[in-house]
């Protein structure tokens, strides 16, 4: 059951409840909650919402529902109820006539309260009231349906009558009286085909004693019919099917394809009874969003934003687990057994052949000549280890060096929208999207290329366990692994699990098996610096109109990108006031003379780096000095001493600027 807020929430509120179920005998009684309970859950499934997070209650012959408030409306009438018709359907299919549903549905919306007795609301009461009234009761017993839904007035009015797509037109208006309520509602019956049978009483009339020459017949006939009922009735009732079981796949867009492919062959792969419904899809927003919302053990809201709690997640890199693990690990509901790979990709480049002979005549390359790589995208997980190999070439394992988010920024600042393997332009990624990408060579690096590993993540709910579906998870699982899904992997641009490829003439893919590196640093690590040094900034520069500072102020301006902008600001008292019109997100102070006094307020987020050219210019009582610090920055002298070190200290300062402006 979900989670039960002591506030007042707007819900969306849904009630079932079987038609005649008090007539049936315990067993078939039994067997239909069963039923109910799976259809349910697979009709909220479909649709993308996770049945553990709603509210719900039993209530023996049926189940009162309340779905998370972040779901819209118009997806439960419409999704729910159409879902749910197919799953009564597939039931009944498999059921004699004792153990069939026939259901009733109300729906209503509006503020829901828990309190320390359970839930109370006028919408409530109202769900319950509308569910018990005689025209819904009538629809379902006057008609062949198995389902019948009857909505509130405002629910339709709010709802179902502005949105075409609910077909309000089939819905119709009818009056409501029942104890407290008294007014209309909207009702809808979307199945009119099949028998209408009434169930079997609960106790059978007690049969007439029959004469021995009847008993033999009886038993001539049972001989003779082998596997039919006594007198041809109806053949005997065969075991039902359980519900199949829901499995919803989190994978990446990069393998989306053949993942899908292969989860629904081994679906239909069942003699017999399906065992189960596979889902297989991407988060919305990108790879980076979808880890992000399982690090938060996949809440309500995520449903809406990346889609349905999946109970395996194929990422391209183990490196996207480890930090999701991190988050994990003050969770107790969700965890994630990291199994084998179901593929491998190294990290390549992808070059024309024009640029390919000039940076890899033997086919090998160094990324420090990788001068306009393509823009990476760091919310995927191939672009993150992308990233990571050109951050990892430049800086070596030290994100936290000095002169990191100068070198990254500088990286950044260097990606081109161009064309990839047009002209100078490289592309940066799996080997099997690099050679899938026209007029690109794939070259591999001469000190050892980074490997997706494509792990296979089960993501367990210890507090519900669902043992069917954990044996068709291990299924899958084997599956992808097979031989005949590794050919698949293999002809979908992937290595299988012993790097074997295969190899599109001219594209340059390498049979052999490249030298692998562990990326160091830590790919997350690596994305929140990348996406920082790629932030555009404003850059405001306050100089004394001294050469010094007007050259060093042409070197902040060679640090900008093409979305950044670096503005002139006065070196007066109102330098500040002067950024925040500029919206300045740095101030950089810039004097070989002394300067009037500088006030250490500043409007908004501003950061202050402060340079001085004259002995004694950052003085812990120097305007400089006070501005910077007061503001988070540092104060960099650049004076000759001994007769060396200023230009160093101009690296420093430049450093400092780029820190101030792209670090995290």
């Amino acid at each position: 059951m979900g989670t039960q807020p002591q506030h007042a929430l707007h819900r969306t509120v849904v009630v079932v409840d079987v038609s005649a179920f008090s007539r049936r005998l315990r067993v078939p009684q039994e067997e239909i909650r069963r039923g109910l309970y799976a259809a349910l859950e697979a009709a909220f499934d479909d649709n993308g919402l996770d049945w553990s997070a709603t509210h719900h209650e039993d209530r023996g012959d049926g189940v009162f529902v309340l779905v998370p408030p972040d779901v819209p409306k118009s997806r439960v009438v419409d999704g729910v109820p159409h879902a749910l018709l197919g799953e009564l359907r597939r039931y009944n299919a498999t059921r004699n006539e004792d153990a069939r549903i026939r259901l009733r549905m109300a729906i209503t919306a509006g503020e829901v309260q828990h309190d320390e007795h359970g839930v109370v609301g006028d919408e409530v009461t109202l769900a319950f009231r509308l569910l018990d009234s005689k025209p819904l009761r009538e629809a379902l017993d006057r008609s062949t349906a198995v389902f019948a839904l009857i909505v509130s007035d405002r629910f339709y009015d709010d709802v179902v009558r502005p949105d075409p797509a609910l077909d309000p037109e089939s819905f119709r208006r009818v009056s409501v009286d029942v104890k407290e309520v008294h007014g209309r509602a909207w009702l809808h019956v979307p199945d009119r085909s099949g028998p209408a049978r009434a169930p079997k009483p609960e106790r059978a009339p007690r049969p007439r004693r029959k004469p021995p020459w009847a008993r033999l017949g009886l038993t001539v006939l049972l001989v003779g019919a082998g596997a039919v009922d006594a007198f041809g009735a109806r053949p005997p009732v065969v075991p039902p099917c359980p519900p199949p079981v829901q499995l919803n796949v989190l994978v990446s867009a990069e393998k989306e394809a053949v993942v899908r492919s292969l989860a629904l062959e081994l679906e239909n792969d069942s003699a017999g009874c399906k065992e189960f419904n596979v889902l297989v899809f991407t988060g919305k927003s990108s790879d980076q969003g979808a880890a992000e919302a399982l690090g938060r053990g996949w809440q309500p809201g995520d449903l809406t934003k990346e889609g349905p709690e999946p109970h395996v997640w194929l990422p391209d890199s183990t490196a996207e687990v480890r930090a999701i693990e991190e988050a994990l690990s003050r969770r107790p509901d969700v965890e994630l057994h990291v199994r084998a790979g179901v593929a491998l990709s190294p990290v390549v480049l992808g070059a024309s052949e024009d640029l390919a002979a000039r940076i890899a005549p033997d086919d090998g390359f160094e990324w420090r000549h990788v001068t306009r790589p393509a823009a990476v995208d760091t919310s995927s997980g191939v672009g993150l280890l992308a990233a990571t190999a050109l951050a990892q070439a430049e800086l070596g394992p030290d994100l936290d060096s000095p002169r990191a988010a100068r070198v990254l920024h500088d990286i950044t600042r260097r990606t081109s929208t161009g064309t990839p393997c047009v002209g100078d332009v490289a592309l940066v990624g799996s080997e099997q999207a690099v050679a899938d990408t026209d007029g690109c060579r794939v070259l591999y690096p001469r000190d050892g290329a980074l490997v997706l590993d494509h792990p296979f993540v089960e993501v367990a709910r210890p507090q519900r366990p669902n043992p069917r579906r954990q044996r068709i998870v291990h299924r899958l699982l084997e599956h992808l692994r097979s031989p005949s899904a590794q050919d698949q992997f293999k002809r979908a641009g992937f290595r299988d699990l012993d790097w074997n490829v295969i190899a599109r003439p001219g594209s340059g893919v390498r049979p052999d098996r490249p030298q692998a590196l562990a990326p160091q640093p830590h790919p997350s690590a690596v994305r929140e610096a990348w996406q920082a040094a790629s932030r555009p900034r404003v850059i405001g520069v306050a100089g004394d109109g001294s050469a010094a500072a007007d050259l060093f102020a042409s070197r902040v301006a060679a640090l900008a990108g093409p979305r950044d902008r670096v503005v002139p600001l006065p070196l007066t008292e109102g330098v500040f006031d002067a950024g925040a019109e500029q919206h300045a997100h740095v101030v950089v102070l810039v004097s070989a003379t002394a300067v009037p006094s500088i006030p250490k307020t500043v409007r908004g987020p501003v950061r202050v780096v402060a340079v001085g050219f004259a002995e004694g210019a950052c003085a812990v009582s120097a305007p400089l000095y006070e501005a910077a610090t007061a503001h988070g920055g540092k104060c960099q002298e650049i004076v000759d001493r001994n007769g060396s070190g200023a230009t160093q200290r101009q690296e420093d300062a430049l450093d400092a600027v780029a820190r101030a402006a792209w670090g995290g």
